[in-house]
């Protein structure tokens, strides 16, 4: 069973091995949540340069994760991925998007409305589905009045 956390990355370092475009929509989240982020791949997307990323465009190594506080691994490469497999650390957390099993943990499909955030999971088993519920919530949402939630926000 997986435990259910919102998580601060703001300036954290977090790695993504791999540079297509699963690799894409990670980094994409990550950047939003302002974390610090390298990205490694042997060939890296143009839509993930244009990012505010770094980048290396070569084969992984272990040096790459060293003091990574999360990683992703991204590729299409079984033996690279069983390498970063290998090599992360027990403090550090991973997500393996090849295979779920391997993994501390995995993204959940989220809806936001001002400061409301949504959560959905199907604990890695049907994202499908999960977007399919994330539509519908957000359709809900739309109509929702969620000014109290920043009103109280800004009165802490």
């Amino acid at each position: 069973m997986k435990y259910p956390i919102m998580l601060d990355v703001t300036n954290k370092k977090i790695v993504i091995i791999g540079g297509g475009e699963v690799a894409y929509r990670k980094a994409c989240g990550l950047v939003a949540a302002h974390a610090d982020i390298l990205v490694i791949g042997l060939t890296v997307l143009p839509e993930i340069k244009a990012l505010d990323v770094r980048f290396i465009e070569e084969a992984y190594r272990k040096e790459h994760i060293e003091d990574a506080f999360m990683v992703f691994i991204c590729t299409d490469n079984s033996l690279v991925n069983q390498a970063v497999l290998q090599d992360v650390s027990d403090n550090q957390l991973v997500n393996d998007t090849t295979n779920q099993t391997n993994s501390d943990f995995f993204n959940m499909a989220t809806v936001t409305k001002n400061k409301l955030v949504v959560g959905i999971s199907t604990g890695g088993g049907n994202p499908s589905f999960s977007k399919k519920v994330k539509f519908e919530i957000g359709q809900l949402l739309e109509n929702l009045a969620t000014d109290e939630i920043d009103n109280r926000i800004k009165s802490k």
